[in-house]
């Protein structure tokens, strides 16, 4: 008599966001934030708390409904334990960093809040993959590091630099790569021809700002290595089967980004 074959129950799916360039987009501006200066309690505790609330967007997409009704059925209860931890995490390292740190941080902690909030309003009408929303995105996750910076000792003026940068780097290249996937998709020129403007126009605009004075030298220098990858992958035919090495050159040019700022502005 043979035993029935053991079928192996499926794993648990996992509720870690899933947009692996966001990891980038928060992590690259914290660290920059807190090597730009001498970070203490304060900085560190907000960097958790940051970090919570972006453990959070998957579990947040669970319970809406958004990852399909059968996720929520199986995966709603896990859901909504991981939400209470990281909002827990994320209350409890928030409070260590208002209680030390200076009232100039607890202020900069207000834009990219507000601009978390607006984030949720694209995720709650389900737009957040859009152009406008995948832009606010990234500005949001970008501006974490600015209060960090601030609570780390940093002067208002590099640290809003940094913030500036990373916002424009990363808006590059959201564009660069929705031009390479409208352009395989054939979906018309608008979308590239916006990835190439902005790639140009933002480029020239550091670079005058900063003959101007308004802005360091360090601005256009650190936003050079995203200029020549969005301008590479906007006017090269690259075929969206090459997005993951698109997605290699765009950790390589985060990281370039990332050294300019902390060897320019420390």
């Amino acid at each position: 008599m043979t035993s029935a074959p053991l079928v192996s129950p499926a794993p648990a799916r996992s509720l870690a966001p899933r947009e692996h360039g966001a990891y980038g987009q928060l992590g690259l501006p914290l660290v920059a934030g807190l090597a730009l200066g001498r970070p203490g309690i304060a900085a560190f505790g907000l960097t958790i708390a940051w970090i919570a609330a972006f453990l959070a967007h998957e579990p947040v997409l669970v319970l809406l409904g958004q990852r399909g009704k059968k996720a929520r059925t199986q995966d709603g209860p896990r859901a909504a334990r991981r939400l209470v931890w990281l909002g827990a995490a994320m209350v409890l390292s928030g409070c260590v960093f208002l209680i030390f740190t200076p009232a100039e941080a607890r202020l900069a902690l207000v834009p990219p809040v507000l601009l978390g909030l607006v984030v949720m309003a694209f995720v709650w009408r389900k737009e957040e993959k859009t152009a406008a929303g995948e832009i606010i995105a990234a500005a949001a996750l970008s501006g974490a590091g600015f209060p960090v910076a601030l609570a780390s000792g940093v002067a208002l003026f590099p640290a809003a630099v940094a913030w500036i940068v990373w916002t424009t780097a990363f808006l590059m290249s959201t564009l660069a790569v929705r031009a390479v996937i409208a352009r395989a998709k054939h979906e018309g020129k608008a979308t590239l021809v916006a990835a190439y403007v902005a790639t140009i126009s933002l480029g020239a605009a550091s670079v005058i700002l900063a003959l101007r004075g308004a802005l360091p030298m360090a601005a256009p220098i650190a936003v050079a290595p995203f200029v020549v990858l969005s301008l590479a992958v906007t006017v090269l035919p690259v075929h969206t089967r090459h997005l993951r090495r698109i997605g290699w050159g765009l950790i390589g040019a985060s990281v370039a980004t990332l050294g300019i700022l902390v060897a320019t502005l420390r």
